[in-house]
């Protein structure tokens, strides 16, 4: 059985890093990133005119993301929103004739959001997962691209290549993310195989994740595998990391509301048409994520089209 997951007070984490690390802080990856532009993409009206009404009339789609996650979205040094996903929506809007309003909230707030009709669509590398498609639709324009878990080099506790050695340990994901889940389910593992549970905590943003795993409150985290490359190049602390044991490849989505079909066959077909022109493609070479390229694209992929 899994543990219960326990949040963590984030007032007291900061204080105790504040106190312990002197002001040593945790970085995501800001400036280290590829910069070739992708060529712009003409508007296709045919496109275009499959978008909702209400979408067409004010030529703006109002789209949610978390932008806390390397390669998938995040702020640079200049507050510049980057990452493939940012190439991917830029690219999808351009085919679509749409102005993107882009809004940076919680993860745990992204579904709900485009749930309540507040925003049209949401991007944030969501893995499109059965129960999650029983409130929304996902766009299915790419794999899961490997994760790892990661931690202090200095944590003698943890021994390298080998995953047993973080049963018994603490750990922490954000609110609403795969990586709860994942975490979970590496604890039924540990169970299975007759060693202590981990110890979950759960916080509202990734950075408190991180902060928590500099100040000591917990052994280890787990990210997507570019993301903990950037982590490691930013910060001045040596980060040891280790593939996930149990790691599955999953389809990752674009949340729309389940009634909105104009807009999910119009991301439909963007999609398609950017795979035919090549941008696609461009995209994933210039991230360095061909393996997690698809050949082509649909709604609820998980259920209407399993991985083998």
């Amino acid at each position: 059985m899994p543990i219960p997951v326990r949040p963590f007070r984030l007032p007291t984490l900061v204080a105790a890093l504040a106190a312990s690390l002197a002001g040593l802080a945790p970085a995501l990856a800001q400036d280290a990133y590829p910069k070739t532009p992708i060529p712009e993409q003409k508007e296709d009206p045919a496109i275009h005119a499959l978008l909702p009404e209400a979408i067409r009339e004010t030529g703006v789609l109002k789209m949610a993301t978390d932008a806390n996650y390397p390669p998938c979205q995040w702020f640079d040094s200049e507050k510049k929103m980057v990452g493939y996903e940012v190439d991917i929506w830029d690219a999808l809007a351009q085919v679509m004739g749409v102005t993107l309003e882009v809004s940076s909230i919680d993860f745990a707030g992204l579904i709900p959001g485009v749930q309540g009709g507040r925003y049209d669509a949401a991007m944030e590398c969501i893995t499109d997962r059965p129960e999650r498609e029983e409130v929304v639709d996902f766009v299915n324009h790419s794999l899961t691209y490997g994760n790892q878990f990661y931690y202090l080099a200095s944590n003698d506790t943890i021994v390298a290549e080998d995953p047993k050695s973080f049963c018994g340990l603490t750990t922490a994901g954000q609110s609403g993310t795969d990586f709860l889940t994942r975490l979970s389910g590496f604890n039924d593992w540990c169970v299975e195989q007759g060693l202590e549970p981990i110890e979950i905590g759960e916080f509202p943003q990734q950075s408190a994740v991180l902060l928590a795993l500099f100040s000591g409150r917990i052994d280890f985290a787990l990210s997507e595998g570019s993301a903990v490359d950037e982590i490691r190049a930013n910060n001045p602390v040596d980060i040891g990391s280790m593939p996930d044991p149990l790691e599955e490849k999953h389809y990752l989505g674009i949340v729309v509301a389940k009634e909105n079909e104009p807009l999910k066959a119009a991301l439909v077909a963007a999609l398609t048409k950017l795979k035919a022109d090549g941008a696609y493609d461009a995209i994933f070479a210039k991230w360095n994520l061909k393996h997690a390229a698809l050949s082509d694209f649909g709604v609820n992929m998980t259920t209407t089209k399993p991985l083998p």
